[in-house]
């Protein structure tokens, strides 16, 4: 047989083999198509039945909206569809500043929960805390809410205004609040606490140099404002690094990448795929890197998204040793897509964020403890609810505390009139933690193991009733001090001892200087 019969016979089995396959895999479409209209059938004439039978009038427009809410609500929690009644509030939230109060919310188990306060805003300064169940809003129960843009749109609203919370706390105890919204602007990096002039001091050790720095949200000047505040403490010799990112909701996708291109040089940051979306992926470039000092990350069950991003990339590039317990998993990215000539749109999840070891950090609703999802720290130190509240009230204490000129408390006999009613208001009083009574987006769009170890606090686990939720007559917990904050408190003995490992590995003395007393540094 010559070469030219055999090209030929070989192009007729090939073309063939190309027909049979395409017959099949039409014949797959038409089945699967017939079994979609199937279902159309089905809901028009469940829609015919109501629209003749149903006990009064209905709304054929809103019964339609439900039915696709409906159907998107089952997918995951961010996906939802965005009526021509609701676009223009939600453009608003999107493109620009708007009246809030300044929290991160999120539907956790069916319920609206804070995923954290953020900082310098009304909730924040009210003693809304991160895990906070929200109950009601404005007197009115929140169980019908389908998702959190519904949730949005009630609590936003013009600078000056007011709106009622009723929350859950994580110890089982209610509080409300009246809360005024204001035009939300976040600073986002902060220190350990602030100094006579009000400014945030980011020495944690200064004797050896261990600096800690927290970023509270990731914002678009957040970047800019973390290397402002990380290039004085290297040129001063800065030898350790806390990165507190616990409480931490996330924010920006591009401001994530530009911390992470800080601390290292080379390698993939974080990358994102889907069923039929590209593949894309951001890396690290040398220029700008920070020189190499050890570093801790902490980390909580309020730490999501962007900071997962930023914490699950260091762990991975073996940059930070991450502590505290496991995030939260938020690590979805939603696209906005427009309908009906941009008279509606859907909200639709369409990839999600991996990490450069190729693993993802969501977490899907049908997931499990064991299942591997958010970020595992490499050395777990467990919190109890009391432990993180008694956190979120000393950086609650600390804003209002030093507020005054050169850090003076402010002046009580100044302060207005008591109001009539009994709910908390916005401005808790300087000396004392509030009182208890019984009780936005990553860009593309987004909403918001190494080893074993305790499961991060399951909200459920401390509704009324659960074991462990606090009695009604319990004291409200203590502010806690730094040193009494465990995590940190074993991120600082951890860069302590790296010193003395690495004089003990060149043969040299390791013995340290003792800190120095109360009493010394007074003197000094």
């Amino acid at each position: 047989m010559t070469r030219r019969n055999l090209l030929g016979l070989l192009l007729v089995v090939v073309t063939g083999a190309l027909l049979v396959w395409a017959f099949e895999a039409a014949a797959e479409q038409e089945a699967a198509d017939a079994k979609l209209y199937d279902q159309f059938n089905r809901f028009i004439e469940i829609v015919r039945l109501v629209q003749k039978q149903y006990v009064r009038d209905v709304d054929t427009k809103k019964m339609f909206e439900h039915a696709i809410n409906g159907m998107l609500s089952g997918l995951d929690p961010f996906s939802n569809y965005i009526p021509e009644s609701e676009l223009a509030e939600f453009n608003k939230g999107t493109r620009g500043k708007f009246g809030g109060i300044g929290i991160q919310i999120g539907m956790r188990r069916g319920f609206l929960t804070v995923i954290s306060p953020l900082e310098d805003t009304p909730a924040f300064r009210a003693g809304v805390l991160a895990g906070d169940l929200i109950a009601e809003i404005d007197g009115k129960s929140t169980e019908n809410i389908r998702n959190t843009e519904e949730a949005v749109k009630i609590l936003t609203g013009d600078p000056g205004t007011k709106v009622r919370l009723k929350v859950r706390h994580m110890t089982g105890e209610l509080e409300e609040f009246t809360i005024t919204r204001a035009m939300i602007e976040v600073h986002s990096i902060k220190g350990l606490k602030r100094d006579d002039k009000d400014q945030w001091v980011y020495w944690i050790d200064p004797e050896r140099k261990i600096a800690y720095v927290r970023i509270t949200s990731f914002t678009e000047a957040s970047a800019v404002d973390l290397r402002k505040a990380l290039e004085p403490l290297v040129k001063d010799g800065m030898k350790g690094l806390i990165l507190d990112l616990r409480f931490d909701p996330g924010g920006i996708l591009k401001t994530a990448v530009e911390v992470c291109d800080m601390f290292i040089d080379h390698g993939v940051i974080v990358s994102t795929k889907g069923r039929t979306t590209p593949y894309w992926e951001a890396t690290a470039t040398k220029d700008g890197t920070l020189p190499y000092f050890p570093m801790v990350i902490l980390i909580n069950p309020f730490s999501a998204s962007a900071s997962e991003i930023v914490s699950g990339c260091l762990q991975d590039h073996n940059r930070a040793i991450i502590m505290g317990e496991r995030s939260f998993g938020k690590g979805s990215v939603q696209n906005v897509i427009p309908l009906e000539g941009e008279k509606a749109a859907l909200k639709l999840t369409t990839s999600k964020y991996y990490m450069p070891s190729g693993r993802s950090i969501h977490r899907d609703e049908d997931m499990k403890e064991t299942d591997e999802w958010g970020v595992m720290p490499d050395i777990v130190v467990p919190m109890t609810p009391e432990d993180y509240i008694g956190i979120l009230r000393a950086r609650q204490e600390s804003e209002v505390i030093h507020k005054g000129v050169n850090g003076a408390k402010p002046d009580a006999s100044k302060a207005g009139p008591a109001k009539p009613d009994a709910t908390k208001s916005d401005t808790p009083k300087p000396e004392t933690p509030p009182k208890s009574e019984k009780p936005k987006a990553d860009t593309p769009k987004s909403d918001k193991p190494r080893s074993e170890a305790p499961a991060a606090p399951d909200l459920d686990d401390v509704a009324p009733g659960a074991p462990g939720a606090a009695k009604a007559d319990e004291a409200v917990p203590k502010i806690i001090k730094p040193g009494e904050d465990k995590q940190l408190q074993r991120a600082l003995d951890v860069l302590r001892s790296i010193e003395v490992i690495e004089k003990y590995l060149n043969k040299e003395p390791v013995k340290m200087g003792q800190p120095k007393t109360a009493e010394a540094k007074k003197a000094a």
